[in-house]
Protein backbone atom coordinates (compact mmCIF):
# COMPACT_ATOMS: atom_id res chain seq x y z
CA UNK A 1 0.00 0.00 0.00
CA UNK A 2 1.37 3.19 -1.25
CA UNK A 3 -0.15 6.29 1.36
CA UNK A 4 0.47 9.88 1.34
CA UNK A 5 -0.05 12.44 4.18
CA UNK A 6 -0.77 15.84 3.04
CA UNK A 7 -0.34 18.51 6.02
CA UNK A 8 -3.04 21.55 5.52
CA UNK A 9 -1.17 23.77 3.39
CA UNK A 10 -0.84 20.86 0.92
CA UNK A 11 -1.73 22.97 -2.20
CA UNK A 12 1.59 24.58 -1.83
CA UNK A 13 3.25 21.16 -2.38
CA UNK A 14 1.55 19.85 -5.29
CA UNK A 15 1.82 20.67 -8.88
CA UNK A 16 0.48 18.96 -12.15
CA UNK A 17 3.01 18.81 -15.50
CA UNK A 18 2.42 17.03 -18.63
CA UNK A 19 5.25 15.19 -20.33
CA UNK A 20 5.85 14.60 -24.46
CA UNK A 21 8.13 11.19 -23.35
CA UNK A 22 6.10 10.01 -20.76
CA UNK A 23 2.95 10.08 -22.99
CA UNK A 24 5.09 8.29 -25.76
CA UNK A 25 6.24 5.64 -23.71
CA UNK A 26 2.61 4.99 -22.33
CA UNK A 27 1.39 4.91 -25.81
CA UNK A 28 4.23 2.37 -26.75
CA UNK A 29 3.51 0.18 -23.68
CA UNK A 30 -0.27 -0.14 -25.09
CA UNK A 31 1.14 -1.47 -28.22
CA UNK A 32 2.86 -4.13 -26.73
CA UNK A 33 -0.53 -5.67 -25.13
CA UNK A 34 -3.05 -4.30 -27.05
CA UNK A 35 -5.84 -6.79 -25.64
CA UNK A 36 -5.48 -4.76 -21.89
CA UNK A 37 -5.74 -1.04 -23.62
CA UNK A 38 -9.63 -1.50 -25.50
CA UNK A 39 -10.06 2.55 -25.40
CA UNK A 40 -6.87 3.09 -27.10
CA UNK A 41 -7.73 0.18 -30.05
CA UNK A 42 -7.87 3.43 -32.87
CA UNK A 43 -4.63 4.34 -31.63
CA UNK A 44 -3.03 0.27 -32.24
CA UNK A 45 -4.50 0.18 -35.44
CA UNK A 46 -3.41 3.32 -36.59
CA UNK A 47 0.35 1.97 -35.41
CA UNK A 48 -0.19 -0.98 -38.07
CA UNK A 49 0.48 1.41 -40.61
CA UNK A 50 4.34 1.90 -39.17
CA UNK A 51 7.10 0.66 -41.26
CA UNK A 52 7.48 -2.95 -40.54
CA UNK A 53 11.22 -2.79 -39.26
CA UNK A 54 10.22 -0.14 -36.94
CA UNK A 55 7.27 -2.27 -36.11
CA UNK A 56 9.66 -5.08 -35.55
CA UNK A 57 12.43 -2.90 -33.13
CA UNK A 58 9.20 -1.78 -31.13
CA UNK A 59 9.05 -5.71 -30.63
CA UNK A 60 12.18 -6.36 -29.50
CA UNK A 61 12.57 -3.61 -26.98
CA UNK A 62 9.12 -3.77 -26.22
CA UNK A 63 10.14 -5.01 -22.84
CA UNK A 64 11.55 -1.98 -21.65
CA UNK A 65 7.93 -0.61 -21.29
CA UNK A 66 6.06 -3.83 -20.87
CA UNK A 67 5.37 -3.97 -17.68
CA UNK A 68 7.48 -1.93 -15.44
CA UNK A 69 7.58 1.73 -16.87
CA UNK A 70 11.55 2.56 -15.71
CA UNK A 71 11.16 5.88 -13.76
CA UNK A 72 14.22 6.85 -16.04
CA UNK A 73 11.45 7.95 -17.87
CA UNK A 74 10.66 10.56 -15.52
CA UNK A 75 13.91 12.32 -15.66
CA UNK A 76 12.62 15.27 -17.00
CA UNK A 77 9.00 14.94 -16.84
CA UNK A 78 8.96 18.29 -14.02
CA UNK A 79 10.29 20.16 -16.63
CA UNK A 80 6.85 21.46 -18.61
CA UNK A 81 9.26 23.57 -21.23
CA UNK A 82 11.16 20.55 -22.55
CA UNK A 83 10.12 19.17 -25.52
CA UNK A 84 10.34 15.21 -26.75
CA UNK A 85 14.20 15.85 -27.79
CA UNK A 86 14.99 17.79 -24.24
CA UNK A 87 13.66 15.61 -22.01
CA UNK A 88 15.33 12.22 -24.18
CA UNK A 89 18.53 14.08 -24.02
CA UNK A 90 17.66 14.22 -19.76
CA UNK A 91 17.03 10.55 -20.03
CA UNK A 92 20.44 9.34 -21.28
CA UNK A 93 22.38 11.83 -19.23
CA UNK A 94 21.68 9.65 -16.19
CA UNK A 95 24.45 7.70 -14.30
CA UNK A 96 24.90 4.05 -15.59
CA UNK A 97 23.74 2.59 -12.02
CA UNK A 98 20.88 4.45 -11.89
CA UNK A 99 20.43 3.33 -15.73
CA UNK A 100 20.87 -0.41 -15.00
CA UNK A 101 18.69 -0.59 -11.71
CA UNK A 102 15.96 1.22 -13.50
CA UNK A 103 16.29 -1.48 -16.65
CA UNK A 104 16.81 -4.88 -14.46
CA UNK A 105 13.18 -3.73 -13.10
CA UNK A 106 11.65 -4.61 -16.00
CA UNK A 107 13.35 -8.48 -16.35
CA UNK A 108 12.97 -9.00 -13.03
CA UNK A 109 10.40 -9.77 -10.67
CA UNK A 110 10.54 -7.29 -7.86
CA UNK A 111 8.74 -10.01 -5.22
CA UNK A 112 12.40 -12.22 -5.50
CA UNK A 113 15.13 -9.90 -5.94
CA UNK A 114 16.32 -6.48 -5.68
CA UNK A 115 17.15 -4.66 -8.76
CA UNK A 116 19.94 -2.08 -6.05
CA UNK A 117 21.01 -5.37 -5.14
CA UNK A 118 21.87 -6.83 -8.38
CA UNK A 119 23.72 -3.85 -9.66
CA UNK A 120 25.92 -3.57 -6.49
CA UNK A 121 25.93 -7.25 -5.23
CA UNK A 122 27.56 -9.50 -7.22
CA UNK A 123 26.46 -13.02 -5.16
CA UNK A 124 23.21 -11.56 -5.90
CA UNK A 125 23.60 -11.12 -9.49
CA UNK A 126 24.69 -14.60 -10.18
CA UNK A 127 22.04 -15.93 -8.13
CA UNK A 128 19.46 -13.90 -10.11
CA UNK A 129 20.91 -14.62 -13.64
CA UNK A 130 21.44 -18.28 -12.87
CA UNK A 131 17.76 -18.44 -11.52
CA UNK A 132 16.30 -16.42 -14.86
CA UNK A 133 18.65 -18.56 -16.78
CA UNK A 134 16.51 -21.65 -16.40
CA UNK A 135 13.57 -20.22 -16.88
CA UNK A 136 14.15 -17.89 -20.17
CA UNK A 137 17.94 -17.63 -21.20
CA UNK A 138 16.70 -14.94 -24.03
CA UNK A 139 16.03 -12.88 -20.93
CA UNK A 140 18.98 -13.72 -18.89
CA UNK A 141 21.16 -12.47 -21.49
CA UNK A 142 19.25 -9.22 -22.10
CA UNK A 143 19.75 -8.68 -17.82
CA UNK A 144 23.61 -9.60 -17.87
CA UNK A 145 24.39 -7.35 -20.83
CA UNK A 146 22.35 -4.27 -18.86
CA UNK A 147 24.10 -4.99 -15.39
CA UNK A 148 27.68 -5.27 -17.49
CA UNK A 149 26.88 -1.64 -19.14
CA UNK A 150 23.16 -0.47 -19.69
CA UNK A 151 23.87 2.09 -22.42
CA UNK A 152 23.69 0.03 -25.48
CA UNK A 153 20.77 -1.53 -24.74
CA UNK A 154 19.10 1.71 -23.51
CA UNK A 155 20.45 3.58 -26.55
CA UNK A 156 18.82 1.03 -28.84
CA UNK A 157 15.11 1.40 -26.92
CA UNK A 158 16.06 5.19 -26.98
CA UNK A 159 16.85 5.43 -30.92
CA UNK A 160 13.65 3.26 -31.18
CA UNK A 161 11.46 5.57 -29.42
CA UNK A 162 12.78 8.53 -31.48
CA UNK A 163 12.10 6.90 -34.55
CA UNK A 164 8.60 5.99 -33.33
CA UNK A 165 7.76 9.77 -32.09
CA UNK A 166 8.97 10.96 -35.67
CA UNK A 167 7.35 8.30 -37.79
CA UNK A 168 3.86 8.53 -35.48
CA UNK A 169 3.96 9.60 -31.82
CA UNK A 170 4.82 13.70 -32.57
CA UNK A 171 1.42 14.53 -34.54
CA UNK A 172 -0.74 12.37 -32.14
CA UNK A 173 1.13 14.57 -29.37
CA UNK A 174 -0.23 17.67 -31.10
CA UNK A 175 -3.84 16.32 -30.82
CA UNK A 176 -3.57 15.13 -27.25
CA UNK A 177 -1.39 17.85 -25.70
CA UNK A 178 -4.05 20.48 -24.98
CA UNK A 179 -7.17 18.40 -23.75
CA UNK A 180 -3.87 17.28 -21.57
CA UNK A 181 -3.40 20.95 -20.07
CA UNK A 182 -7.02 21.70 -20.05
CA UNK A 183 -7.70 18.80 -17.56
CA UNK A 184 -4.71 20.30 -15.35
CA UNK A 185 -6.67 23.49 -15.24
CA UNK A 186 -9.91 21.68 -14.08
CA UNK A 187 -8.33 20.09 -11.43
CA UNK A 188 -6.92 23.59 -10.49
CA UNK A 189 -10.59 25.01 -10.53
CA UNK A 190 -11.69 21.99 -8.51
CA UNK A 191 -8.70 22.81 -6.12
CA UNK A 192 -9.57 26.45 -5.70
CA UNK A 193 -13.16 25.36 -4.97
CA UNK A 194 -13.29 22.27 -3.44
CA UNK A 195 -10.07 22.01 -2.42
CA UNK A 196 -7.45 19.46 -2.72
CA UNK A 197 -8.24 16.64 -1.11
CA UNK A 198 -12.47 16.14 -3.42
CA UNK A 199 -10.08 16.89 -6.46
CA UNK A 200 -7.92 14.53 -5.84
CA UNK A 201 -10.51 12.17 -5.69
CA UNK A 202 -11.78 12.76 -8.74
CA UNK A 203 -8.70 12.17 -10.43
CA UNK A 204 -8.74 7.97 -10.80
CA UNK A 205 -11.03 5.10 -9.55
CA UNK A 206 -8.05 3.83 -7.73
CA UNK A 207 -6.95 6.63 -5.77
CA UNK A 208 -8.91 7.03 -2.22
CA UNK A 209 -9.11 9.30 -0.03
CA UNK A 210 -9.44 9.84 3.58
CA UNK A 211 -10.93 13.42 4.48
CA UNK A 212 -10.29 13.31 8.44
CA UNK A 213 -6.91 11.85 8.09
CA UNK A 214 -5.92 14.13 5.00
CA UNK A 215 -4.64 11.10 3.46
CA UNK A 216 -4.26 9.07 -0.51
CA UNK A 217 -3.97 5.59 -0.78
CA UNK A 218 -3.45 3.41 -3.55
CA UNK A 219 -3.13 -0.24 -3.60
CA UNK A 220 0.65 -1.69 -4.70
CA UNK A 221 2.50 -4.62 -3.98
CA UNK A 222 5.16 -2.46 -2.06
CA UNK A 223 4.79 -0.60 1.16
CA UNK A 224 5.49 3.30 1.57
CA UNK A 225 3.79 5.71 4.12
CA UNK A 226 5.63 9.05 2.72
CA UNK A 227 4.37 12.74 3.58
CA UNK A 228 4.37 15.59 1.32
CA UNK A 229 5.95 18.83 2.66
CA UNK A 230 8.03 21.08 0.96
CA UNK A 231 11.03 18.81 0.53
CA UNK A 232 9.50 15.89 -1.00
CA UNK A 233 6.43 17.69 -3.31
CA UNK A 234 4.32 15.06 -5.37
CA UNK A 235 3.98 16.12 -8.71
CA UNK A 236 0.66 14.73 -10.82
CA UNK A 237 1.12 13.77 -14.75
CA UNK A 238 -1.70 14.04 -16.70
CA UNK A 239 -1.84 11.41 -19.36
CA UNK A 240 -4.37 9.96 -21.84
CA UNK A 241 -1.99 6.57 -22.57
CA UNK A 242 -1.52 5.71 -18.91
CA UNK A 243 -5.02 4.45 -19.23
CA UNK A 244 -5.55 1.72 -17.06
CA UNK A 245 -3.06 2.31 -15.32
CA UNK A 246 -2.14 4.84 -12.11
CA UNK A 247 1.74 5.17 -12.10
CA UNK A 248 3.59 5.84 -9.10
CA UNK A 249 6.98 6.64 -8.54
CA UNK A 250 8.26 7.17 -5.32
CA UNK A 251 11.81 5.86 -4.87
CA UNK A 252 14.94 7.74 -4.65
CA UNK A 253 16.11 9.77 -6.48
CA UNK A 254 13.11 10.03 -9.05
CA UNK A 255 11.06 12.00 -6.90
CA UNK A 256 7.30 11.98 -5.72
CA UNK A 257 4.67 11.16 -9.09
CA UNK A 258 1.86 10.02 -9.90
CA UNK A 259 0.57 9.49 -13.38
CA UNK A 260 -3.37 9.24 -13.64
CA UNK A 261 -5.49 9.16 -16.45
CA UNK A 262 -6.71 12.52 -18.47
CA UNK A 263 -8.57 11.08 -21.18
CA UNK A 264 -9.17 14.29 -24.31
CA UNK A 265 -11.95 15.61 -24.69
CA UNK A 266 -14.47 16.01 -27.82
CA UNK A 267 -14.32 18.39 -30.54
CA UNK A 268 -17.10 20.19 -32.59
CA UNK A 269 -18.88 19.23 -36.05
CA UNK A 270 -21.55 21.48 -39.05
CA UNK A 271 -24.77 21.16 -41.80
CA UNK A 272 -28.11 22.08 -43.12
CA UNK A 273 -31.64 22.38 -40.96
CA UNK A 274 -33.80 19.82 -40.06
CA UNK A 275 -37.63 19.34 -40.92
CA UNK A 276 -39.71 19.65 -37.18
CA UNK A 277 -40.10 16.22 -37.89
CA UNK A 278 -36.62 15.10 -38.24
CA UNK A 279 -35.90 17.20 -35.26
CA UNK A 280 -38.25 14.84 -33.06
CA UNK A 281 -36.60 12.19 -34.37
CA UNK A 282 -32.99 13.65 -33.31
CA UNK A 283 -34.25 15.08 -29.78
CA UNK A 284 -35.46 11.07 -29.36
CA UNK A 285 -32.51 9.55 -30.27
CA UNK A 286 -30.39 11.38 -27.56
CA UNK A 287 -33.24 11.08 -24.86
CA UNK A 288 -30.58 9.30 -23.03
CA UNK A 289 -27.68 9.44 -20.96
CA UNK A 290 -25.66 6.29 -22.41
CA UNK A 291 -26.73 7.82 -26.06
CA UNK A 292 -25.28 11.56 -25.41
CA UNK A 293 -22.29 10.05 -23.79
CA UNK A 294 -21.80 8.19 -26.61
CA UNK A 295 -22.41 11.08 -29.08
CA UNK A 296 -19.58 12.75 -26.82
CA UNK A 297 -17.26 10.04 -26.90
CA UNK A 298 -17.71 9.52 -30.97
CA UNK A 299 -17.29 13.51 -31.33
CA UNK A 300 -13.40 12.94 -30.42
CA UNK A 301 -12.98 9.74 -32.49
CA UNK A 302 -14.35 6.82 -34.20
CA UNK A 303 -14.95 3.83 -31.99
CA UNK A 304 -15.93 0.69 -31.85
CA UNK A 305 -18.72 -1.41 -30.20
CA UNK A 306 -16.30 -2.75 -27.38
CA UNK A 307 -14.43 0.57 -26.99
CA UNK A 308 -17.43 2.30 -26.39
CA UNK A 309 -18.90 -0.61 -23.70
CA UNK A 310 -15.36 0.03 -21.82
CA UNK A 311 -16.21 3.94 -21.82
CA UNK A 312 -19.60 3.79 -20.82
CA UNK A 313 -19.54 0.88 -18.04
CA UNK A 314 -22.42 -1.23 -20.31
CA UNK A 315 -22.22 -4.53 -21.45
CA UNK A 316 -21.60 -4.75 -25.38
CA UNK A 317 -25.07 -6.12 -26.62
CA UNK A 318 -26.52 -3.25 -24.45
CA UNK A 319 -24.11 -0.55 -26.23
CA UNK A 320 -24.80 -1.95 -29.60
CA UNK A 321 -28.56 -1.34 -28.83
CA UNK A 322 -28.09 2.55 -28.29
CA UNK A 323 -26.17 2.51 -31.18
CA UNK A 324 -28.71 0.93 -33.25
CA UNK A 325 -31.22 4.13 -31.58
CA UNK A 326 -28.51 6.56 -33.21
CA UNK A 327 -27.97 4.72 -36.36
CA UNK A 328 -32.03 4.64 -37.14
CA UNK A 329 -32.04 8.63 -36.05
CA UNK A 330 -29.06 9.18 -38.80
CA UNK A 331 -26.30 10.35 -35.72
CA UNK A 332 -23.69 7.88 -36.93
CA UNK A 333 -22.54 5.62 -39.38
CA UNK A 334 -20.47 2.58 -39.11
CA UNK A 335 -17.41 1.34 -41.86
CA UNK A 336 -15.39 -1.55 -41.42
CA UNK A 337 -11.50 -1.60 -40.98
CA UNK A 338 -10.58 -5.06 -41.11
CA UNK A 339 -11.74 -6.75 -38.33
CA UNK A 340 -13.21 -3.92 -36.58
CA UNK A 341 -16.73 -2.43 -37.35
CA UNK A 342 -16.39 1.29 -36.98
CA UNK A 343 -18.91 3.89 -35.47
CA UNK A 344 -18.81 7.42 -36.27
CA UNK A 345 -20.73 10.69 -36.17
CA UNK A 346 -22.54 11.56 -39.18
CA UNK A 347 -21.10 14.64 -40.35
CA UNK A 348 -23.05 17.66 -39.60
CA UNK A 349 -26.27 16.09 -37.50
CA UNK A 350 -25.77 17.57 -34.66
CA UNK A 351 -25.06 21.20 -36.29
CA UNK A 352 -28.33 20.26 -38.30
CA UNK A 353 -30.09 19.86 -34.47
CA UNK A 354 -28.23 23.02 -32.93
CA UNK A 355 -29.91 25.01 -36.40
CA UNK A 356 -33.14 23.80 -36.03
CA UNK A 357 -33.65 24.67 -32.35
CA UNK A 358 -31.95 28.01 -32.63
CA UNK A 359 -34.23 28.82 -35.46
CA UNK A 360 -37.83 26.94 -34.30
CA UNK A 361 -40.47 28.74 -35.69
CA UNK A 362 -44.32 28.14 -35.14
CA UNK A 363 -45.69 25.58 -38.06
CA UNK A 364 -49.18 25.72 -38.75
CA UNK A 365 -52.22 25.61 -36.91
CA UNK A 366 -49.33 26.64 -33.61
Amino acid sequence: MITLRFAESAEEHISFSVSPLLEAVHSWHVLTDPGHHALHVPWVRRCRKLPAALRRRLREYGFVVADYIPALFEAGAWDQDADFAEQLATVRAQPPDLLAVELAKTLMDPTRHSAPALVHDRAARDAALTELQQTAPARAATLRDILTDPRPRLDAALTTLEDYWSAAFAEEWDRVESSLYESIARSGARIAHQGLLPMLRTLAPQIRIDPAARTLRLDRPHDHDLTVTPANPVTFIASHYVWPHVRVTCDSPWGLRITYPALPLAPAAAARPASQEDTLTLLRALAAAPRLQIVTHLAAQSRTTHELATLLGLSPSVTSRHLHQLTQAGLTTTRREGYYVLYSLAPGRLTQLATALTTLTPGPGD
